[in-house]
């Protein structure tokens, strides 16, 4: 890893900062007002369906054209709903972190938001405590994520089979002891955008 900054932070892959020690008492108030700062950002986040940033490729309208046969006086409607769909998409992830936070918390788990603890998104505390990483889908990770867990006792939980569509609340059920379904998503989901349209 390169150095940059303080001589005693590391900068990662991924921009973020690694503590090396020793540290000055500063520099390590400054390390942690990050984190905390992260940490009680995303705890109160107020949760938006946001527009995606990116202009359209205007090739997908010839590729709909010239493969599907679609009118050209679709393309409008077609590309306002799958932009739609994709800024639905980008949010599913960060839903289902505050669903489960709701529902994990209540029952001793920790939300580890904010990148407070590297691939570990809960933890339950014990000798030696639960670590659980979540996804949204099984194929929502890359090589280097997965590796990361790679000699640890990190489980993996994912909550919808990509292949076939189906769910997987039993399994976290399993590994919690708590009570999670898809129709208490789909609640919290609506109860979510009821709030952010207040």
């Amino acid at each position: 890893m390169s150095r940059y900054g303080s001589r005693f932070w590391t900068t990662t892959k991924k921009g973020g900062k690694e503590l090396l020690l020793p540290s000055s008492e500063d520099e390590i108030r400054a390390y942690l007002k990050k984190y905390i700062g992260g940490y009680l950002a995303e705890r109160q986040r107020k949760i938006l369906l946001k527009q995606v940033a990116t202009t359209p490729d205007p090739a997908v309208d010839e590729v709909l054209k010239a493969f599907e046969g679609v009118q050209p006086e679709a393309f409008a409607e077609i590309t306002k709903l799958h932009r739609l769909s994709m800024a639905a998409e980008n949010l599913i992830g960060t839903l289902l972190e505050h669903y489960l936070a709701e529902c994990l918390e209540k029952n001793g788990w920790i939300w580890a938001c904010g990148e407070t603890l590297r691939a570990i998104d809960f933890l339950l505390p014990g000798d030696p405590p639960t670590l659980l990483q979540v996804k949204n889908r099984s194929n929502s990770e890359n090589s280097s994520s997965s590796a990361i867990r790679l000699g640890t006792d990190i489980k993996k939980w994912y909550r919808i089979k990509a292949e076939s569509g189906q769910t997987n609340w039993k399994k976290l059920q399993k590994d919690t002891g708590v009570v999670v379904s898809e129709e208490d998503f789909y609640a919290f989901i609506r109860r979510t955008a009821l709030a952010a349209s207040k």
